[in-house]
């Protein structure tokens, strides 16, 4: 998938280093959110302590 979109992109603008950090920038967003939402998840099951 990333090959596809970054081939893609980098192929029509030659625009090596600012098709790798968009990239870069999209999977960091996705990461993110998702650890957020875990974190989230975690913290409501968590078994509460004494």
């Amino acid at each position: 998938m990333v090959s596809l979109f970054a081939g893609t992109v980098l192929n029509q603008t030659g625009q090596a280093i600012e098709t790798i950090a968009m990239t870069m920038s999209v999977y960091l967003i996705i990461s993110l959110t998702i650890s957020l939402l875990m974190n989230i998840y975690n913290r409501r099951i968590a078994i509460v302590e004494r």
